[in-house]
């Protein structure tokens, strides 16, 4: 079965699904916080459980709306993560949105899981 990104809803940790799978998934997200400058303790690209800030997410979000300048730097290289994982740059932002809105509001970090 493909590994799929989960997020920590409660931090207690009661795990859901986040909209990407698969090791493609895993390592579309960790570059696309990489070339967006999105700090999160993962180790490397395949670290099972990290977190990101909310804000962080957020900033991302809105840098990906705005197509701000550090999106024009990167669209060439994020068209090509979001085209290897089949997502349109909308769907990438819906899984943006589950991540902020739908995981522990209680927690400023947001636990990303890979399993």
């Amino acid at each position: 079965m493909a590994r799929q990104l989960h997020y920590g809803e409660v931090y207690q940790v009661k795990r859901a699904y986040g909209g990407l799978y698969g090791c493609d998934g895993q390592d579309a997200l960790y570059d696309i916080f990489s070339m967006f400058e999105i700090e999160n303790d993962a180790e490397d690209i395949y670290t099972d459980d990290y977190e990101v800030e909310r804000e962080e997410l957020k900033r991302l979000r809105q840098m990906l709306i705005d197509k701000d300048d550090m999106y024009l730097e990167n669209e060439e290289e994020l068209n090509k993560c979001l085209a290897k994982i089949k997502l349109t740059l909308e769907g990438f932002i819906e899984v943006l949105d589950t991540l902020i809105n739908k995981s522990d509001q209680k927690n400023e970090y947001v636990l990303i899981s890979w399993y």
